[in-house]
């Protein structure tokens, strides 16, 4: 593939194509992450490349974002920029100093590594900040949560402080419930309702998660050098089955895990008031919407979202061990509220 610029990306025949978020990508690219296979046009093309595709100092223009991270007190953990701002070329740069700078196209992501070791970072970047900003540039919100579907809907678990998202995805997992998702929930507004795109078949555990869900996982991959969180392959072979296609959402939880053996299973449904700040809190890219003047958009699809998908706090033991009546109170309120069928 050659980039040129102000020129669109043409994706060769040779390039493999993935499925993640909904869209079918077309790239090079080495991942370790394993992403579902795709077929036919894609909807961008991600390359990585050795020279910049756009004349870019980042300290020769303003940015309109800037993280208040700063590792080690040095430079801006990432900054976003705006080249051609309001034009139909308009292009949207995510800086990271220490790694790469990110290029979104409308049809195109365009990475320029600033250190040649960087690649795990690039790809960690890429499939979440960088995709999250490129989602929400179309009008499809990135919700921080995991999800599974039950019969013909998902239900998902907001990532809310220590609340065991991935744990009780994978949970129910083991009911025949296939992950949508683990980190990234896409939402859409259709004429059907509120849909949910699948992520990839991978999911993110810290060791003593792995240790209750797996028998053997000394060959998954960490996710980062720096800590112990591992890659688990969503496969029949390890653990339980992806689901592959967008569907309606039914029902979001915000999980909260309680260190009292004596807490029951409690859910409550939230207020719209209520609902609202939750998915304002778990989308990825909130401040950085804010500076882009993307906000009224969506505000728009949050609001439907909080009228037509039931939000419940759910409040649950601590333990592995109480995890199998956690997963049943979960299903048997499905079941009761018809909100989905298997």
């Amino acid at each position: 593939m050659t980039i040129d610029r102000g020129s669109r990306a043409v994706a060769a025949p040779s390039l493999r194509r993935h499925r993640l978020y909904g869209l079918t990508m077309a790239s090079d690219f080495p991942f370790r992450n394993r992403l579902s296979k795709g077929d036919g046009a894609p909807d961008l093309v991600f390359a990585r490349v050795r020279e910049a595709p756009e004349d870019f100092d980042p300290d020769a223009q303003l940015p309109v974002y800037v993280s208040p991270i700063r590792p080690g007190d040095s430079v801006p953990f990432f900054r976003i920029y705006v080249l051609r701002a309001g034009t139909p070329d308009e292009v949207l740069v995510l800086n990271y100093p220490e790694s790469a700078d990110h290029f979104l196209y409308l049809d195109r992501i365009v990475t320029h590594r600033r250190h040649p070791t960087s690649d795990y970072l690039v790809e960690i970047q890429l499939l979440g900040d960088v995709f999250s900003v490129w989602l929400e540039r179309r009008g499809v919100i990135a919700l921080h949560a995991s999800a599974v579907v039950i019969g013909d809907a998902c239900i998902g678990f907001l990532a809310s402080n220590k609340g065991g998202k991935t744990s009780l995805a994978a949970s129910l997992m083991q009911t025949d419930c296939p992950l949508l998702t683990d980190d990234i929930l896409p939402l859409e507004a259709t004429a059907g309702g509120v849909v949910g795109h699948p992520g990839f078949p991978q999911m993110r555990m810290w060791p003593d998660v792995a240790d209750h869900f797996l028998a053997d996982w000394s060959d998954a991959e960490t996710v980062h050098p720096a800590f112990t969180k591992r890659r688990i392959d969503v496969c029949p072979q390890r653990l339980g089955a992806f689901h592959d296609r967008a569907v309606r959402v039914a029902r979001l939880f915000v999980p909260e895990m309680i260190a009292d053996d004596s807490q029951q299973v409690e859910m409550e449904r939230l207020s719209t008031r209520e609902v609202l700040a939750y998915l304002l809190g778990n989308s990825f890219a909130v401040d950085w919407v804010d500076a882009l003047g993307w906000q009224k958009r969506r505000l728009n699809l949050l609001a439907r979202t909080a009228t037509t998908v039931p939000v419940l706090r759910l409040r649950y033991p601590r333990g592995m061990d109480r995890l199998p009546e956690v997963r049943q109170a979960i299903l048997d309120s499905c079941t009761q509220s018809g909100c989905a069928h298997r």
